[in-house]
């Protein structure tokens, strides 16, 4: 990543975290506020609700406590075995067993109620004993509805035991039963129609939440947490709830908890849920019958908090997008724009042309730094000139004497001056092969140095690069390397190559550098491949070993000068480190490329790609930046 995008990127993040933290806190108090506010209005409306709710409760329970004194009272005449009211709905209201009072029945009760509650007639049953008869009977009770319409709103069912099976005893005990009936029955449509009309309030009550855009339903819950009023009348919506939900419901019911307040999702919607306890109170005595739970939605405040997170997102990218622009151009003028032309020349001056320098510098910090970096390169440059001079000097003063001593040597060798014994021969030969590599070495150096200046001269020709892979083959220097260390070395060429425009001593010279590294440092009973092929319009030559192989940390200093690998140098094989200097610059100079691919301990390949084509070469020599950094 650039420095402008780093310099922008650092810019918009600082910016943005400003403004975040800024809004952040705005929001957060502004959210806290709305979300007050409606909590605050829906508690007021439904507290003041909640009141004519419990009124409600408490006159169904005077009536309905009047009720069970009535039964309690005819339960304990005698011959009387039970008294008990069941509503149209299958709820006792009052019974001679306390513990059924609020329940649903079930059988064997629930199919005589519901057939009077269908039919609308009393049911008569008597159970013959051995010496005495049980009379029941479940009487209707029945009301007029809004339509004129008479209803059963309720059943009553006595039992009654006779004295024996006498006339007069079943007859007294059926007076007894119309007397309980008579008694009950006003009692029962009282209370009925006290609670219905209490649960026509509550439904109305419920019903006017509607007006309020952050109520979304308003549920009424009887002792029994039975559903008794709800929004829209949705009687049975809460009958599948996990039983987490219903367990808030239960703790306030039974005053675990004064209330509870969660929130859930609901029919859709996220709600915030309050749930509170609908009292009766009585002198000092405060009995829980019921549990109002009401849904406020998290959207009535939720939806403003969001508008005004747009709002001011908007606000803040308009913000930030200004701010990023302004303070990103000048950055861009004062500073990037400095730095990338300095990169540029620092990365020519790596490259090794070191007659690069920093032009048109500012009156500021940056500007001082790059008086001091063309200072630097300048003596750099003088360093260079003076070592460059040097070797210059000594290798064309080590030349000629090496030459001679060569040629002396070879002399010597060729018996021309006489013979020579065994021993003799051995050490004049080793010698001879000393002072070649010297004269090898000198003619290395001199030749960096002239492609260093853009003196390497080369003469591209059309000539047919299967007779230079021929001869590399058949290079009995070559041969006799690999049979000394005991390499196996062969040719693979794929295909035949065209003939094309290059200079054969120059890019024999950069192949056989290639390859006679690759032959001294492949251990024995490894193997040296060459592969050339031609791919579209350019060739390609692989010089692949099963050698030592590069460490990954040497791979990019490969192409320095004088550089060699830490696990050739410790091989003690002999090298100057100039061999692939001078190979990339021929290829390059080619107009084509090399590469190194190689895993320590297991080989190395140099992959070297030059055109076919001839206006693919480059025009014309330029001066060839060597890399001294290993130097």
């Amino acid at each position: 990543m650039s420095l402008g995008a780093k310099i922008n990127l650092t810019i918009a993040a600082v910016t943005i975290a400003v403004l975040f933290v800024t809004f952040g806190i705005i929001l957060s108090m502004e959210a806290s506020s709305i979300k007050n506010a409606t909590l605050q209005n829906s508690a007021t409306i439904g507290s003041t609700l909640k009141s004519d709710i419990e009124h409600m409760f408490q006159e169904v329970h005077n009536q309905q406590t009047a009720l069970q004194a009535v039964v309690d009272k005819l339960s304990s005449v005698e011959g009387v075995k039970y008294v008990k009211v069941t509503g149209a709905d299958g709820y006792r209201i009052a019974s001679t067993d306390y513990s059924e009072v609020g329940k649903k029945i079930t059988a064997p009760d629930a199919t005589p109620v519901a057939q009077v509650v269908r039919e609308g007639k009393k049911i008569d049953v008597q159970d013959d004993h051995e010496t005495f008869f049980n009379l029941e009977q479940y009487i209707p009770v029945q009301l007029y509805n809004q339509d004129d319409v008479l209803n059963v709103v309720a059943v009553i069912e006595v039992e009654v035991s006779t004295h024996s099976k006498g006339a007069n005893d079943v007859l007294e005990a059926r007076r007894l039963l119309e007397a309980i009936s008579v008694n009950v029955e006003q009692g029962a449509r009282s209370i009925i129609a006290t609670r219905e009309s209490g649960l026509e309030r509550v439904q109305k009550i419920t019903d006017e939440i509607k007006k309020f855009d952050f109520f979304h339903d308003f549920i009424v819950l009887d002792s029994k947490l039975n559903v008794i009023a709800n929004t829209d009348g949705e009687r049975g919506e809460l009958l599948d709830d996990p039983q987490e939900y219903k367990q808030y419901r239960e703790d306030v019911l039974f005053g675990k908890v004064r209330e509870a307040s969660y929130e859930r999702p609901h029919e859709g919607y996220e709600v915030l849920v309050r749930v509170s306890p609908i009292e009766l109170f009585s002198g000092d005595k405060t009995t829980t019958v019921g549990v109002l739970e009401v849904h406020v939605l998290t959207s009535s405040y939720k939806d403003k908090v969001t508008t005004l997170i747009y709002q001011m997102v908007v606000i803040g990218m308009l913000v930030t997008a200004v701010l990023v622009v302004t303070l990103a151009f000048i950055l861009r003028l004062l500073v990037v724009r400095p730095i990338k032309k300095y990169v540029l020349v620092a990365q020519k001056v790596s490259e090794g042309d070191l007659t690069q320098r920093i032009e048109n510098m500012s009156n500021d910090e940056i500007g001082r730094f790059g008086e001091v970096f063309n200072a630097m390169v300048s003596n750099l440059y003088e360093l260079d000139r003076l070592k460059t001079d040097f070797i210059t000097v000594a290798a064309h003063q080590l030349r000629t004497p090496l030459s001679s001593v060569n040629w002396a040597l070879k002399l010597l060798l060729d018996s021309e001056v006489g013979p020579i014994n065994e021993d003799q021969r051995g050490m004049l030969a080793r010698g001879y092969e000393t002072n070649s590599k010297m004269i090898k070495l000198v003619n290395d150096l001199l030749d960096v140095t002239r492609i260093e200046h853009g003196k390497f001269v080369y003469k591209f020709e059309t000539n047919d690069f299967n007779q230079l892979l021929d001869a590399l083959i058949k290079n009995s220097e070559f041969i006799v390397i690999a049979r000394e260390h005991n390499v196996e070395f062969h040719l693979e060429k794929r295909g035949e190559i065209p003939v094309f425009a290059f200079d054969l001593d120059k890019l024999s010279m950069a192949i056989q550098n290639l390859v006679d590294n690759a032959l001294k440092y492949t251990l024995p009973g490894g193997h040296v491949t060459v592969t050339a092929e031609q791919k579209g319009n350019y060739l390609e030559l692989k010089v692949a070993d099963t050698g030592v192989g590069i460490p990954k940390e040497d791979l990019p200093k490969m192409f320095s000068k004088f550089f060699r690998a830490t696990n050739a140098v410790h091989l003690q094989t002999e090298g100057s480190g100039l061999g692939l200097v001078i190979a990339k610059s021929i290829v390059v100079r080619h107009g084509g490329q090399i590469e190194v691919d190689s895993i320590e301990g297991k080989g190395t390949t140099f992959t070297l790609t030059v055109p076919l084509l001839p206006e693919l070469l480059p025009t014309d020599e330029s001066i060839f930046p060597v890399d001294n950094s290993a130097v």
